[in-house]
């Protein structure tokens, strides 16, 4: 079984290049897009009366909004977890639809167009 030697693999090996793997598929890119639009809606309805974290999470999808959430947790200070980010914004858009249905008014999800829904 001689043969030659294989060369040392390095981090990444058998992963595309770094570019292509920064690439989202257009149903993600769309389904940041549709999150950005919730939660801009989310600090509309909610105003002034958020909770800071909740706040940096929505400001965070703002900024960013083809950004995945794992790069988002990377951009917050200090950094967390997709799986945090996730979370916070979760609750901000749950705050906002409680709130939206308490008053009677178009809740986040009333920003959605079809073309932001396509899969």
């Amino acid at each position: 079984m001689g043969g030659a030697p294989h060369p040392p693999r390095g981090p990444g090996h058998g992963q595309p290049p770094r570019q292509l793997r920064r690439r989202q598929p257009a149903s993600s890119a769309r389904a940041a897009v549709a999150a950005g639009a919730r939660v801009e809606r989310a600090l509309e309805i909610l105003g002034d009366d958020i909770p800071d974290h909740l706040r940096e999470a929505g400001q965070l999808r703002l900024e960013h909004k083809q950004a995945s959430l794992e790069e988002l947790g990377q951009l917050a200070s200090p950094p967390m977890t997709k799986d945090a980010v996730a979370g916070r914004i979760r609750r901000l858009l749950a705050m906002a639809d409680k709130r939206a249905q308490d008053e009677g008014i178009p809740n986040t999800e009333a920003v959605l167009t079809p073309d932001m829904l396509d899969t």
